[in-house]
């Protein structure tokens, strides 16, 4: 498990750019978008800290989104 500060200079990049490439959908409700968030990005957002549960997944988000 891996735990990242979104304040963190480098992450924040990338979660940045994550963030804006998935839209939001016409009606759709914050929970909705975060659920989304975590299915399509497999990470959970707890305060100002992002979980990754698997190594390989943050590998992958960073090397996609950074």
């Amino acid at each position: 498990m891996i735990t990242v500060k979104i304040s963190d200079p480098g992450f924040y990049e990338a979660y940045w750019r994550a963030q804006h490439a998935l839209p939001v959908i016409t009606l759709e409700s914050p929970r909705q978008y975060f659920q989304r968030w975590t299915e399509e990005y497999r990470c959970r957002v707890v305060g100002t800290e992002v979980i990754f549960d698997n190594d390989e997944d943050y590998t992958w988000f960073m090397l996609k989104w950074s």
